[in-house]
């Protein structure tokens, strides 16, 4: 039996162990500064690190795994490059400290000349009216590091925008960005096994509210053939000169013009959760499989699917009745704008499927009181 150890307690390293469970591997989390392990409890062996304890001392716990890998990018690096000297860490510790990064991402991108959002590194209040000077209003702000889910980022509309920035927060390792007058949102998610061996998934199209992620749906449409070839050539091109291994997300914007990458995610991601109901391989075991230099699974599938985020409105799980779809939650304590879980949706016809999708967020947004959901919970 092949042992795991995922660095990260969350949702997306439950629905890993999930997947791992059919290709007979047994999982270790860990723990990140006491982090909540409610999402993988009874899923495998919990230890914990904590700064100060070594990557020796943690493989020691841990139990000598097969490889180690990460459900998200804010891991200590430190930590990274010293397990990695023992075992191996896929993606490895130099990706994730680049996409941990923007301004290190950002250069990754344009080193390679992958189309990427316009930017410029903000360092001080001079660089910021610089920036200002140089795009205009609208303005987006982003830290570089620490952000997700629109948390450290600004949306300046006007000089108010940013009078009112400056006085909060004082100018530094910052990017700023052009508002994109985009198309659509879309994201790109491709896997590269340890052997070398690429597969993507069809382009997903994404719509988000409040820098989170509301729905996805894909395939993407009305898009040329040529264009997606183009994403998938950029983001092969990347993978192969990283070296990379596992799942990796492209997250784009659309224009007129063509796409550019907005950010990237070094693992499996919420805008991929779609292809555990479909017929496919879904992402996660793609990930276990590339990562343990197994044969990659099924991507490519003719029917519409799409996936709902289930988000918390308070400190009460909401009760809905759906009428159908397929509902996984993450065994989390409910909490306003939360991720608690998602919905997955199949459909024959792409127009059939926005109808239910629809359906069911205005089920969602009605539901407030406790109680248990009537749709298949796995």
């Amino acid at each position: 039996m092949m042992h795991v150890a995922i660095l990260g307690c969350g949702q997306l390293a439950r629905l890993m162990a999930e997947a791992g469970e059919k290709l007979d591997i047994r999982f270790t989390f860990v723990s990140i500064e006491n982090e909540s392990s409610d999402c993988v409890n009874h899923l495998g062996k919990v230890v914990h690190w904590h700064k100060g304890m070594s990557g020796e001392a943690l493989l020691q716990v841990i139990g000598n795994p097969d490889v180690i890998t990460v459900e998200r990018e804010s891991i200590d690096t430190r930590l990274l490059f010293e397990l990695s000297m023992s075992c191996p860490v896929s993606p490895s510790p130099e990706v994730i400290a680049t996409c941990q990064h923007r301004l290190k991402e950002k250069q990754g991108l344009t080193k390679l000349n992958i189309p990427v959002t316009p930017w410029q590194l903000v360092s001080d209040r001079e660089s910021l009216f610089e920036a200002v000077e140089k795009f205009g209003f609208p303005l987006i702000i982003k830290a570089c590091e620490n952000g997700y889910d629109g948390k450290n980022q600004w949306h300046l509309k006007n000089a108010q925008h940013l009078d009112l920035l400056i006085k909060e927060h004082e100018p530094k390792d910052w990017i700023a960005e052009p508002y994109i007058n985009f198309i659509k949102e879309a994201s790109l998610i491709g896997v590269r096994s340890a052997c070398g061996e690429v597969q993507f998934y069809p382009v997903t199209e994404n719509f988000h509210e409040s820098g989170i992620l509301k729905h996805s749906i894909a395939p993407l449409e009305e898009v040329p053939e040529r264009q997606i070839l183009a994403m998938q050539k950029s983001l092969n091109k990347l993978m192969s000169a990283w070296q990379y291994v596992g799942v990796m997300t492209m997250e784009m914007f659309l224009t007129d013009e063509g796409f550019m990458v907005n950010e990237l995610a070094p693992r499996v991601h919420n805008s991929g959760h779609w292809t555990k109901d479909s017929d496919v391989t879904c992402q996660f075991e793609n990930h276990l499989r590339a990562i343990l230099g197994k044969p990659l699974g099924k991507t490519e599938s003719p029917s519409y699917k799409g996936m709902i985020n289930l988000l918390g409105k308070g400190d009460e799980f909401p009760n809905i009745s759906l009428p159908d779809g397929s509902l996984y939650l993450y065994g989390k304590k409910p909490r306003a704008g939360r991720k608690l879980g998602h919905i997955n949706m199949v459909d024959s016809n792409r127009q059939s499927l926005i109808r239910r999708m629809s359906q069911l967020e205005r089920i969602i947004d009605s539901a407030s009181s406790v109680g248990h959901s009537s749709v298949d919970n796995r």
